[in-house]
């Protein structure tokens, strides 16, 4: 239950928008899985926002991200800011901060939008008390048109038994940065 938390709270600030726009009468919305034009954040209404949150089954622990890169080319979208890309992140990753998502970017980040995109930032690696960056991506990245979209879990297992630390992800999947321990 309190994984959930921070999305709720996301939903709830944007009902929070619709209601002070309770005078105005809505358009209709377009429809959610046609590309539509940037900056899409701003660009969603608040029932195209809710309607392209993620899943619960659109998140990948270790295991699942593993199988998904066994079967060919999967792109990582690390969120983070260049200071923290560059401390620790998955060996391949491409630093995309989350405020340089743009029409101009998203093409040259991730040319095919049939391409599988796996979006990482802090939360990705340990749980955080603040909202994921990946939950804040993830409806720009369908809204423009991507198919399919993925949010990072690291820190727990398949089963849900154990939260995984740093040095326990470092064995089972390549890391680079400056905070990233050689052997």
């Amino acid at each position: 239950m309190p994984r959930f938390i921070p999305l709720m709270l996301l939903i709830c600030l944007c009902f929070a928008g619709v209601a002070a726009k309770a005078n105005k009468v809505a358009a209709p919305a377009p429809n959610v899985t046609a590309p539509m034009p940037l900056p899409l954040a701003q660009g969603l209404t608040p029932d195209q926002f809710k309607a392209a949150l993620p899943t619960n089954a659109e998140e990948l622990d270790l295991t699942a991200f593993k199988a998904l890169e066994a079967k060919g080319k999967v792109v990582v979208l690390d969120l983070r800011s260049p200071a923290h890309y560059a401390a620790r992140h998955l060996k391949g990753a491409v630093n995309a901060p989350l405020t340089d998502l743009t029409e101009t970017t998203l093409p040259t980040l991730v040319p095919d939008k049939d391409t599988p995109v796996v979006l990482t930032c802090d939360y990705s690696f340990m749980p955080t008390r603040m909202v994921p960056m990946t939950l804040q991506a993830y409806p720009v990245l369908k809204a423009a048109g991507y198919k399919t979209i993925y949010r990072l879990n690291l820190w727990r297992d398949a089963s849900n038994a154990a939260m995984l630390s740093d040095a326990a992800q470092e064995q089972q999947l390549p890391f680079e940065g400056t905070d990233v321990k050689k052997p």
